[in-house]
């Protein structure tokens, strides 16, 4: 797959060249008003396991102490590259033969997707099928995706924020409405901030760790579980 990872990247340029504007951001709200989750490589998973804290807003910056606080577990598929089941522990051991119930399924790569299969906040039409598709543009490169709501969402790879956009590609009418944000926590996994009151956090949740994976783990900005940023590398800049 690298040849695949370089030929994308070298197709990004010309886009990127030819798209020059400057669209209206709208800040994230202050930190305090917002949800926190510590998303956290499990120690002995081999990096096939990640936990999910509540921080209590900060409270706990990587997660509470006892491990068994984790609200949700992604555990990456035998199956697929880049692929990961949601579970949550609230319905932990509730199938019929007492196994753990998905509550998504999500892959990152070149053609990532979450599959939502149950959100206690989220409407109906929100379960099903989500495809993250990628863009670039003079500013930035970005993982997309819509919801029910009808409208459309990226996560950015500078900055690494969540943002709602209104006016896609309308150039300077275009509006980012910055809703989320990620910082990394080293190599153990990343923090989330979310608010909760413009996606649900299963949602939230889910498409950060597709970036986390793919995205943000390359100095190409595609094909992070292809061809992924090795220790050491710093990240080269573009003129």
């Amino acid at each position: 797959m690298r040849p695949a990872v370089h030929a994308k990247s070298i197709l990004f340029a010309p886009h990127r060249n030819a798209s020059h504007y400057v669209p209206t951001i709208k800040e994230l709200p202050d930190e305090k008003n917002l949800s926190q989750y510590a998303i956290i490589k499990r120690i002995g998973s081999g990096n096939k396991i990640f936990d999910v804290f509540d921080t209590n807003r900060g409270e706990f910056p990587t997660g509470k102490p006892d491990p068994a606080s984790r609200i949700f577990w992604f555990k990456r598929s035998r199956a697929a590259k880049g692929g990961y089941t949601m579970f949550s522990s609230a319905i932990s051991q509730t199938g019929p033969d007492g196994e753990d119930e998905p509550m998504a399924n999500i892959r990152a790569g070149l053609r990532g997707n979450v599959l939502l299969i149950r959100a206690p906040e989220a409407p109906a039409a929100e379960l099903g099928w989500h495809i993250i598709n990628h863009r670039v543009d003079a500013i930035d490169s970005y993982r997309m995706f819509t919801l029910c709501d009808g409208n459309t969402y990226q996560w950015t790879y500078r900055g690494k924020w969540l943002e709602r956009v209104h006016n896609l590609g309308e150039k300077e009418s275009e509006v980012r409405e910055r809703i989320g944000k990620v910082v990394p926590n080293g190599d153990f996994g990343f923090t989330l901030f979310i608010d909760e009151s413009k996606m649900i956090r299963e949602m939230a949740l889910s498409t950060a760790l597709c970036s986390f994976i793919d995205q943000w783990n390359t100095n190409l900005e595609v094909g992070g579980i292809y061809y992924g940023r090795q220790p050491g590398q710093v990240r080269w800049k573009r003129d």
